[in-house]
């Protein structure tokens, strides 16, 4: 049997915490950052326990979509991560922390994996994801 494997990234957010968690529970606004401008990204979220969320792109082809096991706002969002077409679902865990100066620590871990190269090209993602948050411009209103 495989030992299922876990990443974990952490980030500071130029933003404090319940405007962090806005930018990744909002549909709309999620789809701003969350994958590359190139992309059309949609997004849909029932922010609740038993809720569910996809996140679909075009012209990329890929969605991704789970259910919340927890939802504790500013603070904690737990849910599952499968790919569309895939079997293997894993389990995602975000946390926003106060940080020094009205900042927010974002935590990202990732488990339960069962192939480290699938880990590997998950920590890559989730790299470039969290820098597109920190670039994210949290002054501009909703549109």
């Amino acid at each position: 049997m495989t030992t299922p494997l876990t990443l974990q990234l952490k980030r500071r957010v130029p933003a404090d915490r319940s405007r962090v968690w806005r930018a990744w529970t909002d549909p709309a606004e999620l789809a701003r950052w969350y994958w590359p401008d190139s992309f059309d990204t949609q997004c849909s979220i029932d922010l609740r326990v038993g809720g569910r969320f996809r996140i679909a792109s075009e012209p990329a082809g890929m969605a991704v979509s789970g259910e919340f096991a927890t939802v504790e706002p500013p603070a904690r969002l737990v849910h599952t991560w499968r790919w569309d077409g895939e079997d293997d679902e894993t389990l995602v865990t975000v946390e926003f922390l106060d940080a020094p100066d009205g900042a927010t620590d974002v935590v990202v871990t990732h488990e339960r994996f069962t192939d480290p190269a699938d880990s590997a090209n998950h920590a890559q993602g989730w790299n470039d994801c969290l820098a597109r948050l920190i670039a994210h411009d949290f002054s501009a209103p909703d549109r």
